[in-house]
């Protein structure tokens, strides 16, 4: 058998892995309906990729709808708009914490709002860097 998508292969691999460690640890304490459905969707995602992975047809096609233009471009205008929206999200909980640690006087309400906001500068920092980076190099 040869591997066509080696990446693909990796993933497969492991999700397997990821399945049966689940499965072995699992065993000992006992599963739950949780458990099974988690166990399956590994195992079943698992293979899949590797079944997708081993076949010249499948990898070939997959190859081909990754350098496709449109999808390329749906997939960098998802990844912008998740990025905003996670940058939004993080800057409206920090402030909801915030107001909700003081109203309470709970600190550590407070300090959830504050780790959000660090991490609201962080987005904030990366995305200038990257804009910079790009702009220098295009």
């Amino acid at each position: 058998m040869k591997i066509y998508n080696l990446k693909k292969f990796a993933q497969g691999l492991f999700m397997l892995a990821l399945g049966l460690l689940n499965l072995l640890f699992n065993l000992q304490t006992g599963l739950n309906w949780q458990d099974y459905i988690l166990i399956g969707a590994l195992l079943f995602m698992g293979g899949r990729l590797l079944l997708h992975s081993l076949s010249r047809t499948i990898s070939r096609e997959e190859q081909l709808d990754e350098m496709d233009e449109r999808n390329q471009l749906v997939l960098l205008k998802n990844k912008s708009r998740a990025f905003s929206l996670l940058q939004y999200s993080c800057l409206i909980l920090a402030a909801i914490f915030i107001v909700a640690g003081k109203l309470e006087e709970q600190t550590n309400i407070i300090f959830l709002g504050v780790g959000l906001i660090f991490a609201f500068a962080i987005s904030m920092f990366t995305d200038i860097l990257t804009f910079i980076y790009y702009e220098n190099r295009l």
